[in-house]
């Protein structure tokens, strides 16, 4: 056997290669479909979970003392790290042939006495120290599966946490006040990918909500590429965009966080 193999590769270094046959293509696809458990459909739950590092900043407006003015935030990552006390986020997915259940959780505790915009004159420094926290559940249906491309339509809502406490100081008085609101956004959303070849992959996610019921609005956007390490791991770098306009008696919350992103993905 071993000796009839050398006339065969003498051959085929003089003979040309055969033309690929649509069975073939065909089949290289479906090695990619089993490769990739997101285009799986056996009528089995699926299930994965979603780890990511969210590296924002954040710029806006809050109010949280009734009497003083707002105060305005500008704080880009390097200060927000520098405020840093504890963060929390991850996401979590189920999926059943072309039924799509989406959750994500984000918890960020910052304490603040820079990049606080003072717009009361008789106050000189200020201290935020703000805890804030979102979880999103999310439901629908893929509408789009073939040859590698998918796109989800998704409805469902947003529960939102948010308690600052915030200081004044001036040359003659203080103020401080504390301030504790949750409310609901209805969320609907899309989510997309499209293959790039080989192992790599871009995807991208948007969501608009609130509309007055809860925030005056509330969106974003999260674009980014993948890369699938093996049948179950994926790692992902991209760029998050997320906007909340939420005002109610004397509060205040009119603030967007950007910034890059990390993700690493595992199937169950």
């Amino acid at each position: 056997m071993v000796a009839a193999a050398w006339p065969s590769a003498a051959f085929a270094q003089d003979a040309a290669p055969a033309p690929a046959t649509e069975a073939d293509a065909a089949q290289s696809a479906d090695v990619t479909v089993a490769e990739d458990p997101a285009l799986i459909d056996d009528h089995k739950w699926h299930f994965s979970t979603i780890g990511y590092a969210w590296l924002a900043g954040a710029w806006g407006e809050t109010d949280v003392i009734g009497p003083a003015p707002p105060v305005d935030l500008d704080l880009p990552f390097g200060k927000v790290l520098k405020s840093f006390k504890f963060a929390f986020m991850g996401a979590a997915e189920a999926r059943k042939d072309k039924f799509v259940i989406v959750g994500d959780l984000t918890f960020i505790h910052l304490k603040a006495d820079q990049g606080i915009g003072i717009r009361d004159p008789n106050f000189l420094e200020a201290t935020l120290d703000s805890r804030t926290a979102e979880i999103t559940l999310l439901a629908g249906y893929r509408v789009v599966q073939k040859e590698g491309l998918r796109v989800d339509l998704l409805a469902g809502g947003r529960m939102n946490w948010f308690r600052a406490d915030l200081e004044l100081e001036g040359p003659r008085n203080s103020l401080e006040g504390t301030k504790k609101e949750n409310w609901f956004d209805p969320i609907i959303a899309a989510r997309g990918a499209v293959p790039l070849g080989g192992k790599w992959s871009a995807s991208a996610y948007g969501d608009i909500g609130g509309i007055g019921i809860g925030s005056d609005i509330t969106w974003q956007l999260v674009g980014g590429i993948d890369y699938r390490l093996n049948h179950k791991m994926t790692l992902g770098a991209g760029w998050r965009y997320f906007k909340v306009n939420y005002d109610h008696g004397d509060f205040l919350y009119n603030v967007h966080q950007s910034g890059p992103t990390i993700t690493f993905r595992t199937e169950m």
